[in-house]
């Protein structure tokens, strides 16, 4: 098998000048290169650039994989909004890196696995771009997922970081990213047991207009001014920030948890709702297959019903089958032999049925392969 590699980058905030279009060009001439896009593929090259300097440079966000098992995603954001001091217990040796660039934050998750089931797998960067907003508007959850992907020891002590709300209701880019880095369901559902609902993590409607309220006239104008003239993409999320800090509301996630749990407690009980999962799984398989079973007995007995009153027209084409001498014609003899058989056991007539098969199996004794599918369609004793 082949080498493959995929690498995509985006750039959401600024897009790409000419120059910085020409830069790229020259470290690939097969890319697709756009104002707001890198894309290429590899079947046995690799790229010819740093993706790490390539993030601080010129794009927001990254994705990679490869058909060896390696999943790479990279998240840009503005440092003033997602400063990384404030987010370091989410940081993981194995899973996610925290690191700051110039005035922007650097996130870098990674899955790694070492005998991958490659089956020609894909992703697009389009269903991962939408953590960036998420991001900046105080959304943990990414964070979380990105330690949480880091789990892979019973033994491990290393306390868990806050546990943000929603974790139980993730939408379609948390959900994209759980899958990317292979987070397991029961792994999952460990994690949003202290998860509360993502609904109660922001001050409502009218927590917001009361701090609103109490700005005084001249207040409000120069808030108001400052958005409409602020440079930089952001400014309404820096407000929204400030707002939630000072309604005391910036960290929801910390409010009521009395202990961190380990990656190990975590771990632990992961297995055991894995079990109960195939447990509870086993259950519902054995429930199907017994009702389809049902079905088919009762779709099978109505059928067999059906023949009732035309035994000897049944009896007469069976023969009629016979004297072709054909495989296929066989098969079809025989089949409708176990119709008649299994209608006689229902009828409580399994005597008289042995008695006209073993009259013709004695008329066709000399058909050796005939009787061969008789004795393997059990139609004799």
């Amino acid at each position: 098998m082949s080498e493959y590699q995929y690498y995509e980058f985006l750039a959401l905030d600024q897009p790409l000048t000419n120059e910085q279009m020409a830069e790229l060009r020259r470290c690939s001439t097969r890319a697709e290169i756009s104002s707001t896009r890198f894309c290429n593929e590899y079947h046995w090259g690799d790229l010819k650039g740093d993706p790490r300097r390539w993030m601080e440079q010129y794009f927001d966000a990254f994705l990679y994989f490869a058909n060896w098992g390696s999943h790479w995603l990279m998240l840009r954001l503005p440092a003033a909004l997602l400063p990384p001091h404030q987010i370091r217990d989410y940081a993981s040796e194995e899973a996610l890196e925290i690191r700051k660039a110039g005035d922007h934050t650097i996130l870098s998750f990674t899955s790694e696995i070492e005998e991958p089931d490659w089956e020609g797998e894909s992703y697009a960067l389009g269903s991962l771009a939408a953590l960036r907003s998420a991001l900046i508007a105080g959304d943990r959850r990414s964070l979380y997922l990105g330690w949480l992907s880091g789990i892979h020891d019973a033994e491990d002590l290393t306390p868990e970081p806050p546990v943000p709300p929603g974790l139980a209701e993730l939408d379609a880019s948390h959900r994209a990213l759980a899958d990317f880095l292979r987070i397991g369901p029961d792994l999952l559902a460990v994690a949003a047991e202290r998860s509360g609902p993502l609904q109660d993590a922001r001050p409502d409607r009218a927590a917001f207009a009361g701090w609103v309220q109490a700005l005084s006239p001249t207040h409000k104008d120069a808030l108001l001014t400052e958005l409409l003239v602020a440079a930089g993409p952001y400014p309404l999320a820096a407000l929204r920030q400030r707002v939630e800090r000072e309604l005391g509301a910036a960290n929801p996630a910390h409010a009521g948890q009395v202990e961190r749990r380990t990656a190990a407690a975590l771990w632990r009980r992961a297995k055991q709702l894995a079990g109960k999962r195939r447990a509870h799984e086993a259950r519902e398989r054995a429930a199907a297959e017994a009702r389809q079973e049902a079905e088919e007995a009762a779709r099978r007995r109505l059928y067999l019903q059906g023949l009732r009153g035309r035994e000897d027209s049944v009896w007469q084409t069976i023969e009629t089958l016979i004297e072709t001498r054909q495989t296929s014609s066989y098969g079809q003899a025989v089949a409708k032999l176990q119709d008649l058989r299994d209608l006689a056991a229902l009828d409580q007539q399994t005597a008289a049925f042995r008695e006209r098969m073993t009259a013709l199996s004695a008329r066709h004794a000399k058909k050796q392969t005939l009787i061969r599918r008789f004795r393997e369609a059990k139609l004799f004793d």
